[in-house]
């Protein structure tokens, strides 16, 4: 190897190589445009013939995925956002065929940044940017939810069982809960066209119930309200537990086995280990260990022993809780009983009446900070 070639390996900014930054503006309050403008000139100072930025904001929802899955060619594309536009650029990378995917980096500006927390990086504000110039490339897990989207119930009130856990228990000694209506296709039977049927992946966490409910309600909270983090997600979750206390009532088959018909109030799958800004749901979740977490609570609970339970969850101690039972999986097949259940992935909304969630082990190549 050449004196010049050996210098332009080495030189500041040769790990990300042709950079593409995917930028929220809006991103904690307008932070994001601020700061992305700051990566932009920190990062043209190391602009040579191994390096070159180039940054983009996003205009609509959806617009990352598109920026992104236009990225081939690219040898690394930068998410500066939080969890929402991560959860966007890694579908759009996704979207490209493996052989020609860009690594994935991420740069932390928003109010969860669980994703961020799983790579060990904090919140930049502006600082700090020189640890994207010293980069290793490890390939992490992904999550591949397929499911046909809901048209139905979309503006009616998420049914589920009265008060949590009220005829749901997880021990089958005990009464069982009423079955899933017979109209409701079995978990993971997913009919219709390919131009029916959504595949979409998420990096952290896919989740279903009240939890869920409350990363979907911290979505409008941001607009009228000057927190972020765990205070606001724990603002969405008192509006959650004092509106729309319930259990949800599913069909669930792990790893192709027998289907389980479950009343739960919560259930979480996990690739890293936190969400809802830092919320250890399932500590030992790892992205690189080729499997999900599961952490599903399910049996009689009154409202305020099922806040004790989410407040618990902040720092892992929920599971000594026998509501709470934990598995792992590689495929689970889900069916709901109506349509509207709150279901999020990495934070975003979905609506449908019955899913399959896949791993896909090592399919993303993520930049992780030295």
């Amino acid at each position: 190897m050449s004196e010049h070639d050996s210098n332009r390996r080495n030189a500041p900014g040769a790990a990300l190589g042709r950079t593409l930054i995917i930028a929220n503006p809006v991103a904690q309050s307008g932070a994001g445009k601020r700061i992305a403008g700051q990566l932009q000139r920190f990062l043209a100072l190391y602009h040579h013939d191994s390096a070159s930025f180039e940054l983009v904001y996003t205009e609509h929802m959806g617009h990352a995925v598109e920026l992104a899955e236009a990225a081939r060619g690219y040898d690394s594309v930068l998410a500066l956002g939080g969890d929402g536009v991560v959860h966007e650029v890694a579908n759009g990378i996704m979207r490209i065929g493996a052989e020609h995917r860009p690594a994935l980096g991420v740069v932390p500006v928003g109010s969860g940044n669980d994703f961020a927390r799983t790579l060990g990086l904090d919140d930049y504000g502006g600082k700090d940017f020189a640890r994207l110039l010293t980069c290793e490339r490890i390939s992490l897990d992904v999550g591949r939810v397929t499911y046909i989207p809901a048209t139905g119930n979309e503006g009616a009130e998420p049914q589920g069982c009265g008060q949590a856990g009220q005829h749901c228990t997880p021990n089958p000694a005990e009464s069982s809960p009423a079955p899933i209506p017979s109209d409701i296709l079995p978990a993971g039977e997913i009919t219709g066209t390919a131009n029916d049927t959504v595949t979409e992946y998420f990096v952290q966490t896919l989740s279903f119930g009240l939890d869920a409910a409350v990363a979907i309600g911290t979505v409008d909270l941001r607009a009228t309200v000057a927190l972020t983090g765990a205070p606001l997600y724990l603002m969405s979750g008192a509006g959650v537990f004092l509106r729309s206390f319930k259990s949800y009532p599913a069909r669930v088959s792990i790893d192709g086995g027998a289907a389980q018909e479950l009343c739960t109030f919560l259930m979480a799958i996990q690739l890293g280990p936190t969400y809802g800004s830092g919320f250890l749901i399932c500590p030992e979740a790892d992205p690189t260990d080729g499997r999900f977490d599961l952490c599903y609570a399910s049996g009689k609970a009154t409202r305020a022993h099922a806040l004790a339970l989410l407040l618990r969850a902040k720092n892992g101690h929920h599971l000594s809780s026998p509501l709470i039972h934990t598995a792992t999986a590689r495929h689970l097949e889900l069916a709901f009983e109506r349509d509207d259940y709150p279901i999020q992935a990495d934070g975003e909304r979905i609506r449908a009446r019955s899913m399959t969630v896949d791993l896909l082990p090592g399919e993303l190549t993520v930049l992780r900070p030295l």
